[in-house]
């Protein structure tokens, strides 16, 4: 369509013009810029074979800032720029900002995503270690019980203080306790 439109408008500036904005719009409803390069490539062949003079280019670059503010693209930067760049060069920038703009994007993600699976292994790790220390906490107490136990039944079997200690690791004050209560 480029070509036979070159062709018919050679003489014909402003309808080149026009049939170059509307294959842009075509182009931009039919291909995305970020997922694919076949509507950039399109653009920037439309721009080579649909040449316009200095002050029509301008005016073809102020209605693509318009078009494609659609799609989100940052057209700030483009506009800053004092020199005259070609449609492919415009598009090559976009996509260029695109992929910085994706990798930020991706980074943050991937922080967000780390830091999830972070808490999550601290947690389990956690309560592993929790359930060892419990575990460890409630054998020696279990161990504990079970010696007071068998200190009593050696208190009241009349055996003496000091066999009791060595025989059960209890300190001395405990079985006194243990033989008062008792």
């Amino acid at each position: 369509m480029a070509g036979k439109y070159q062709a018919s408008t050679r003489f014909n500036a402003e309808q080149r013009y026009t049939y170059k904005v509307n294959l842009a719009q075509i182009i931009k409803e039919r291909y995305s810029f970020v997922e694919s390069d076949i509507g950039m490539k399109l653009l920037i062949f439309v721009d080579a074979i649909l040449y316009l003079p200095d002050d029509l280019h301008e005016k073809f670059m102020k209605e693509i800032f318009r078009i494609f503010k659609e799609e989100g693209v940052d057209m700030a930067q483009a506009e800053k720029t004092k020199e005259v760049i070609t449609f492919g060069e415009l598009f090559e920038r976009w996509k260029k900002e695109a992929r910085e703009e994706g990798i930020k994007e991706g980074i943050k993600e991937g922080i967000k995503e780390g830091i999830k699976e972070g808490i999550k292994e601290g947690r389990e790790k956690g309560r592993e270690e929790g359930i060892k220390e419990g575990l460890n906490k409630g054998i020696m107490e279990g161990q504990l019980i079970e010696k007071r136990k068998i200190a009593i039944k050696m208190i009241n079997s009349g055996l003496d203080i000091n066999l009791i200690i060595s025989l059960t690791g209890l300190s001395a004050d405990e079985i006194r306790s243990l033989k008062e209560q008792n």
